[in-house]
């Protein structure tokens, strides 16, 4: 390999002799010897990567990095958070050491969307070593709210919980639930219980549900209910927690999702968004197209994507509907929009 020497000279006005500064020896610049479908990929990191390798074996120490958060970096479904995404897992197969291990926290429709358009190679490198998804399932939601809630050892006391079968009984985790909570939302009949009301009311149009909406709705609801209690301190209720604290909860923080997710994650996709504001709750393929003109199968599936559309059917059709999640929040004010 041929090797430089950079040398820089300087002749300063008035005829004083010259200047140089010599930069060493420097080698040039070796490609990685990978083959990578991006011939971008930084020089030398493969190197790093056995080096670092060598130098935790000698200590006696592995290594884990973690890597959390990917969506609140860039604009979501935008260009540089594919390019950025893609490069990052590359990155991980040049680290398959049992020393080095990289944890990449990533949510699966990202996941998803960067490798969609152009393909992965190798990806199969990649997804051999995923875990499964998170998913919050009805039951883990309660056992996260009763846990919550009475992890206040006066509530505990004052209702009587077994510490035990809270953490080991889902059937009783359900009963503390309904020591709080309002056995339905509405009104009976055909209304169901509040568990489920919760659990489907904070599912996005992906049918995912977060801990974070949930703990923002049942905040607000708190709060109401505070407020209650302040202004009418002789009423009565049989549970600590109504319907009506329930529902003004989701409507407060579907006005927020608007804000801190719709808004602020995805600005790029503004003007689609803008028009479902005072629109209806679920949409005909034809309405769809209507609203959003030549491109509205690339702008639909934008929208299922983030969350904010989901299929759905009405009496066997295809349909496009809002989720009860982002309703208040887009001011939704119809019910079937068909055309």
């Amino acid at each position: 390999m041929s090797r430089l020497k950079p040398k820089v000279t300087w002749k300063p006005p008035e005829d004083l002799g010259q200047f140089e500064l010599s930069l060493g020896e420097v080698r040039p610049i070796r490609q990685s010897t990978r083959n990578d479908d991006d011939p971008r990929m930084p020089a030398y990191i493969d190197a790093i990567a056995v080096r670092l390798e060598v130098l935790l074996v000698k200590a006696g120490l592995y290594l884990w990095l973690m890597v959390d958060r990917l969506d609140e970096l860039f604009a979501r479904r935008s260009e540089t958070e594919t390019r950025a995404l893609r490069g990052l897992l590359r990155t991980l197969r040049l680290f398959p050491s049992a020393r080095i291990r990289v944890k990449v926290f990533l949510r699966d429709d990202i996941l998803n969307q960067i490798v969609a358009d152009k393909g992965f190679t190798a990806l199969t490198h990649i997804t051999a070593r995923r875990s499964d998804i998170l998913r919050w399932s009805e039951e883990q939601i309660l056992a996260m709210i009763v846990r919550r809630v009475f992890a206040n050892r006066n509530f505990a006391s004052y209702f009587d919980i077994d510490a035990h079968l809270l953490g080991s009984s889902i059937e009783y985790q359900r009963q503390a639930f309904y020591k709080i909570f309002a056995d339905t939302v509405h009104r009976p009949p055909n209304q169901s219980g509040t568990l489920r009301w919760i659990y489907n009311h904070t599912k996005d149009g992906r049918g995912v549900v977060t801990p974070r909406d949930v703990i923002s709705l049942l905040t607000r609801a708190i709060q109401w209910q505070r407020d209650e209690y302040r202004r009418d301190q002789s009423g009565q209720t049989e549970r600590l927690i109504s319907g009506p604290a329930i529902s003004y909860g989701l409507e407060e923080m579907s006005k927020e999702k608007g804000t801190t997710y719709l808004e602020a994650e995805f600005p790029h996709k503004r003007d689609a968004i803008k028009k479902l504001i005072g629109g209806g709750t679920e949409y005909s393929a034809a309405a769809i197209q209507r609203l959003f003109g030549r491109k509205y199968q690339d702008t639909t599936e934008d929208l299922i994507s983030m969350g904010v559309l989901e299929r759905a059917t009405k009496r066997g059709v295809l349909t496009f509907r809002v989720p009860f999640i982002y309703r208040r929040a887009l001011e939704c004010t119809q019910k079937f929009i068909a055309v």
